[in-house]
């Protein structure tokens, strides 16, 4: 939805949506899920209010010299251009494009 990168969210129900092998949207299987928990360098974020989807990187912030954002920060509200029928974002979500702006803390195991 707002690029490529790695995702991340600010609420375990929103993470819980991929957690599925089988399924791609939240499901109740009765299997092992996995969350991993981690510390996200945001840097100088660029906020958006539409969706994103074919940028491979976050915008350019500084167009003389080409220097992009950091990451791309999604809040709640509404949305242009989202899935959702009512075009409402409704968790945070945080995209990075440079894997070392995140640092996995935890790996949570558990069952529905």
């Amino acid at each position: 939805m707002y690029g490529e990168g790695v995702y991340f969210a600010s609420a375990a129900c929103k993470a819980h949506q991929y957690t599925c092998e089988d399924h791609k949207s939240g499901c109740c299987c009765k299997r092992e899920r996995t969350l991993i928990i981690a510390r996200v360098a945001l840097g100088d974020a660029y906020v958006t209010r539409e969706t994103r989807k074919k940028e491979r990187r976050p915008p350019v912030r500084n167009c003389a010299f080409g220097i992009t954002y950091d990451s791309i920060v999604v809040n709640p509200g509404p949305f242009q251009g989202h899935h959702n029928p009512n075009s409402i974002q409704v968790h945070q979500e945080f995209v990075l494009c440079d894997r070392e702006q995140a640092y996995p803390c935890y790996v949570v195991q558990y069952h529905l």
